[in-house]
C-alpha cells in the first residue's frame, strides 16, 4: 500500500522526531512565537479570552495544518496521513481504500458538542463504534485534536482550504474541522495515540491523553 506520510514538527523540537522513520516526511511547523502582527492573531476568536502565549501557539498550530493542506494541494498528493509530532502508532494502517473517500480521524478523543461540558467520560455517552471505518455523528459528538488524520485526495484538501478561506473568523483547527461541509469519518480503534511529550500549546500542560478508544485518560 502507498501513503504519503507527513508529520508536523517545530524546528525547536528535534527530540520529537524519534517516533518517525524514513517512511515519513517532516513538515516544518509554524511557530506561534514568530507570528508578530500576523493577521491570524486577530482572526482567531480566542484573541481576547486566553493567555496571549497560548493564543499564539494555537495560531501557529492552525497555520501549520493550513500549510500542510496547501502542501498537499500544491503537490497533488493523494492518500495522505498527517500526524503531529506527539503521535505514536498503536495499530496497523489499513489500505487507503479501507479509510474511504472522506476526511478521517485516526486518533483524538470524543467530546460533547458543547465543549464547555468537556470530553466524554461516561461509557454510556460514547457512540457505538464498529471495527474499522465509522461516520462521526456531528449532531451528537465531536472529535477533538488534529493529532492524526487521513486526507484521501488533494482535491478534498483544496475544498477544505476554500471553506476555511470563506470563514471571516477562525477557531483552533480541531474545532474548525467539526464544521466541515462534508462527511467526517473516524477509524476504530484509533491507529495513533498521543505520547506524553510536554504540550507546546497549553500553558498549564496536559496530563491526560487519548487512547485507542478515543477516550481521554
Amino acid at each position: 500500500m502507498y501513503y504519503k506520510k507527513l508529520y508536523i514538527n517545530l524546528d525547536r523540537s528535534p527530540e520529537r522526531r524519534q517516533n518517525f522513520d524514513e517512511s515519513w516526511d517532516r513538515f516544518p511547523a509554524t511557530d506561534g512565537k514568530d507570528l508578530d502582527n500576523h493577521p491570524i492573531l486577530r482572526r482567531m476568536v480566542s484573541f481576547w479570552n486566553i493567555d496571549p502565549n497560548e493564543h499564539r501557539a494555537k495560531c501557529g498550530c492552525f497555520l501549520s495544518h493550513y500549510r500542510v493542506l496547501e502542501h498537499i494541494v500544491g503537490n497533488r498528493f493523494n492518500n495522505v496521513i498527517v500526524c503531529e509530532d506527539d503521535a505514536v502508532q498503536m495499530n496497523e494502517l489499513p489500505s487507503p481504500e479501507t479509510l474511504g473517500r472522506h476526511f478521517c480521524y485516526l486518533g483524538g478523543y470524543f467530546s460533547h458538542i458543547r465543549m464547555t461540558e468537556g470530553p466524554l467520560k461516561d461509557p454510556d455517552d460514547f457512540p457505538t463504534s464498529k471495527q474499522g471505518l465509522n461516520e462521526l455523528d456531528r449532531h451528537t459528538h465531536r472529535i477533538l485534536m488534529t493529532m492524526s488524520y487521513y486526507i484521501p485526495s488533494w482535491k478534498l484538501a483544496e475544498q477544505i482550504l476554500s471553506w476555511i478561506d470563506s470563514c471571516v473568523r477562525v477557531r483552533a483547527i480541531d474545532v474548525m474541522m467539526h464544521g466541515l461541509a462534508y462527511p467526517v469519518n473516524y477509524y476504530y480503534p484509533a491507529i495513533y495515540t498521543e505520547t506524553d511529550f510536554e504540550t507546546t500549546i497549553h500553558t498549564k500542560g496536559r496530563t491526560k491523553h487519548p487512547n485507542t478508544h478515543y477516550c481521554l485518560q
